[in-house]
């Protein structure tokens, strides 16, 4: 990424359909976002107004105006509760009179023109490039690495170069920097390196590690729907909606995770997060699974653990015990997950596969 050329600039021609547009983003930004994501929503639009044809020549400015901004929102986690600002799928729908299977195709074409994508950094608030690690992700002699984990001479000439926005640590005075260091490769000063030390031997207490028969187990998993958007029709059609999931214990949370994707028959990717050993959802005492972000190499946040990471056979699962499964922060599905039976897997079976369906599949945006 380094430094962005995006422009509120757009063709004559489109100036009014511009302004069409951003007069409803800069309001409802105004209401429940701020200028930070009203400025990148004018900068989007006016992209798209550049585009030769431009998508936006037909529609209406409303549903474009919704589509752009949960575009926008997607990069940046819009609807993960536990970002500031924050705002449901469904708000964002209403919020623009917009139904939501409209404001999700709208906003699909959006990502695909611009290319769009989670953690973009091309498309990032300015306040998230700090814990935006795409943007630091640089190949240094055919090898990915976080640039704010090289040498200070490194990162300036990465600098230098527009590979990044800003040398790491030294924000407002990066200009500077480069001005009086320009062309001598430097270390970081004692205090950096000491404090880098500190953080890179920092370590946990290590994890009891599962049991070759845990990881060989075959765990049998009821998945039932608590809640989520669903509409009252087809509440009374599906009283109960429950899958049945086989998976090898030495098979991955993110595993577990595709195959309820699936099972749900779901289409777009949120964040998620397995929860274990509590007594409620978002229970403060209950043990967390979820997503790192890339090139992260600590939990954070309360995780006791990384879905991808964290094998089936080492959560010491016991028939009888449920957990809860949290998909798409915004909409909140949320899943109960029993275990049913432990047994042993068949051979030249493939799993995690999916045994049995009580109920149909809710859409993942429904028509309210």
């Amino acid at each position: 990424m380094a430094k962005s050329n995006k422009s509120e600039d757009v063709p004559k021609a489109m100036a009014a359909k511009f302004n069409s547009i951003v007069e409803l983003t800069d309001e409802f930004a105004r209401q429940h976002l701020n200028e930070e994501y009203a400025q990148l929503i004018r900068q989007a639009t006016a992209a798209l107004c550049r585009k030769r044809p431009s998508p936006l020549d037909k529609g209406q400015p409303k549903t474009w105006a919704c589509g752009i901004t949960h575009a926008i929102g997607m990069v940046n986690f819009l609807f993960d509760s536990s970002q500031t600002p924050h705002i449901s799928a469904n708000e964002l729908y209403q919020g623009f009179g917009v139904a939501s299977s409209t404001g999700q195709g709208k906003s699909k074409l959006v990502r695909d023109t611009l290319k769009m994508r989670q953690f973009d950094p091309n498309w990032c608030l300015p306040s998230m490039v700090d814990r935006n690690p795409l943007i630091w992700m640089l190949s240094v002699n055919g090898l990915l690495m976080d640039i704010r984990n090289a040498p200070l001479g490194a990162q300036i000439e990465a600098y230098r170069k527009g590979l990044i926005p800003y040398i790491p640590g030294h924000k407002e005075d990066s200009e500077a920097m480069l001005n009086l260091m320009q062309g001598g490769i430097l270390e970081p000063p004692p205090a950096d390196r000491q404090s880098r030390k500190s953080r890179s031997t920092k370590s946990k207490a290590p994890p009891q590690p599962p049991s070759p028969e845990a990881l060989e187990a075959l765990y049998v998993l009821e998945v039932a729907l608590r809640s989520g958007p669903v509409t009252e029709k087809f509440l009374k059609k599906n009283p109960q909606v429950i899958r049945t999931i086989e998976i090898r214990g030495d098979q991955t949370l993110a595993d577990l995770h595709a195959i309820i994707f699936k099972a749900f028959d779901r289409e777009e990717e949120h964040l998620y997060e397995f929860q274990l050993k509590g007594n409620r959802p978002n229970d403060p005492n209950a043990d967390r699974y979820g997503l790192l972000s890339p090139l992260q190499d600590e939990l954070d946040d309360g995780l006791t653990g990384e879905v991808g990471s964290t094998q089936i056979g080492a959560l010491g699962l016991t028939v009888g015990e449920p957990f809860g499964y949290w998909f798409d922060f915004g909409d909140d599905w949320w899943h109960q997950v029993s275990v049913v039976a432990v047994g042993r897997s068949q051979p030249k079976t493939r799993y995690p596969r999916i045994t049995e369906r009580i109920g149909a599949s809710p859409p993942q945006y429904a028509e309210f």
